[in-house]
């Protein structure tokens, strides 16, 4: 599935409670998009929660947590989420696992 169907956004952290969606890619602190496992069981974005990744200058005490993640690319279109493992792994609500590799979510359970 291509992250860019998920409906991803760049975000710029306001405050500890707040932050900026809709900006370019230059100085993030984040991206959210639509979770890619609620998405296909929806089918589509009603009901669909969004997922939150922050960068690694992004103090721990802001949440969510404790992932972070350096990304690489330019664009949705070819974004890859990159850490110590790489995935993505949601503790609560739906628990979805996956990657963002080169603008595609891969391996998702």
């Amino acid at each position: 599935m291509k992250l860019r169907k998920l409906e991803p956004e760049f975000l710029k952290l306001q405050s500890a409670n707040s932050f900026r969606r809709g900006i370019s890619m230059a100085g993030t602190d984040g991206i959210w998009f639509l979770c890619p496992k609620c998405f296909q069981a929806n089918g589509g974005p009603v009901g669909t929660h969004h997922v939150l990744c922050w960068r690694p200058h992004v103090p721990q005490s802001i949440k969510p947590g404790p992932g972070r993640w350096e990304w690489t690319g330019t664009s949705f279109d070819d974004l890859s989420l990159v850490a110590g493992s790489s995935s993505i792994l949601l503790l609560s609500g739906c628990k979805a696992h996956f990657f963002v590799t080169n603008g595609e979510i891969v391996g998702l359970t």
